[in-house]
């Protein structure tokens, strides 16, 4: 009789031992989507911004790649003063829920769809992120570049253009992942209903 009371008092405190931990992992996992949802609409509301001015500055770099040797020779002063109109506009997007999900253990109960449309819309705004840095780097080298050679040599009017076009590369990959991140985002934000 005594093994008998012993053993349901194991198993019930096992039992409610398994309830806590349901309890607990079903509240991770809706904080854990609720975090993603938030930050989500919250790039996305910055790319909304930022797509249509990437594609309307690596349309003007383009544009002053082309009329770069008549102004270099005619107007060198435009050269600096055509740069200086493209701003990017540099908005840190986010994909911090997904390391707190990964660090928090949340991701072993959710399903597989959805841990991929969640890392997937995380890796596609590291992609955009390390795109979005090098196009800086780029476009401060080019604008200091050709701020501090108003009148270009021969040799000089090489190396500007050298610049302008990794300036012009950067800016066309941001216009080219710009729009996947946007997919990737809207639908971990689905995801995350």
């Amino acid at each position: 009789m005594h093994i008998a009371v012993v053993t349901c008092g194991i198993l019930i405190a096992l039992g409610l031992e398994g309830v806590r931990e349901a309890i607990h992992n079903h509240r991770l996992v809706r904080e854990t989507r609720q975090a993603v949802r938030e930050e989500m609409a919250i790039n996305v509301e910055h790319m909304h911004d930022e797509l249509p001015r990437v594609t309307l500055y690596r349309d003007q770099l383009k544009s002053l790649l082309a009329d770069l040797p008549a102004l270099e020779r005619d107007h060198p002063e435009q050269v600096s003063v055509r740069l200086a109109a493209v701003q990017n506009p540099g908005y840190f997007f986010l994909a911090n829920s997904w390391q707190a999900a990964l660090s928090t253990g949340a991701l072993e109960h959710m399903s597989a769809e959805e841990v991929e449309t969640y890392g997937g819309a995380a890796q596609v705004i590291k992609i955009y992120t390390d795109i979005q840095d090098q196009a800086g780097t780029q476009e401060g080298a080019c604008k200091a570049f050709f701020q501090a050679h108003p009148h270009l040599t021969p040799e000089q009017a090489e190396e500007g253009t050298e610049r302008l076009l990794l300036f012009y590369r950067a800016e066309s990959s941001l216009a080219f992942v710009g729009p996947q991140m946007q997919r990737q985002v809207e639908q971990a934000i689905r995801a995350a209903r």
